[in-house]
């Protein structure tokens, strides 16, 4: 295998497509998405032109891959918390808690997962439903514990809890909710508390 400055090929490949991320996270999160050209990504990253063909189709795709990337960090936290031998309102707080410090810790993948992402195209919104899929997912399987209401449908209900906390997340993060990153976690583990209360309740039919 050839190489050149002591890399190969594909680690070169590798790398330019390291740098066209870091430098797409660091744009859309600074001045939007929609104020971003694939020509500015380019020279952020001190890549030439030819190469964004190489790795991404589209900034649509750029976006997509940085989506996939935070939400597999996101869910590598979650499903670490959830896998714990702690009570379950432990681990959910521990699950809401992992959401909110991924996009405290690099406030960059909070503004390109909550905001910027809605503005781009297909392929990004994809990524976000398979995103919220699967923490559906993983929410799913801390309401099965203890279920005892057969009418209550978790994967159903999993999906609001997400939605909701998404969304008090957004609202928070951009300044709408005046509380702090604790208030925000209790508030969203009281609404996983009252789903729960009653699914964990039996059926009165």
């Amino acid at each position: 295998m050839r190489t050149y400055g002591g890399a190969t090929g594909e680690e070169r490949a590798a790398a330019r497509r390291r740098r066209l991320m870091e430098s797409g996270l660091e744009l859309f999160a600074g001045q939007g998405y929609a104020h971003t050209s694939m020509r500015a990504v380019l020279r952020h990253a001190g890549v030439k032109d030819r190469y964004f063909a190489e790795s991404f189709t589209s900034l649509d795709d750029l976006m997509a891959a940085l989506m996939r990337d935070i939400y597999e960090e996101q869910i590598t936290r979650c499903a670490e918390a959830i896998a714990t031998d702690q009570p379950l309102r432990d681990r959910a707080r521990s699950v809401i808690d992992a959401v909110v410090g991924l996009s405290l810790e690099d406030p960059r993948k909070g503004r390109v997962k909550l905001t910027e992402s809605l503005g781009a195209g297909p392929l990004t919104a994809r990524e976000r439903r398979l995103g919220l899929h699967r923490m559906s997912g993983l929410v799913d399987s801390l309401l099965r514990e203890g279920l005892r209401d057969s009418r209550i449908d978790p994967t159903t209900l999993s999906v609001a809890v997400v939605g909701a906390v998404s969304e008090m997340l957004l609202s928070w993060f951009n300044g709408e909710l005046a509380i702090s990153r604790e208030e925000l976690v209790d508030q969203g583990l009281f609404l996983f508390e009252a789903v729960t209360a009653h699914a964990s309740s039996p059926s009165r039919e």
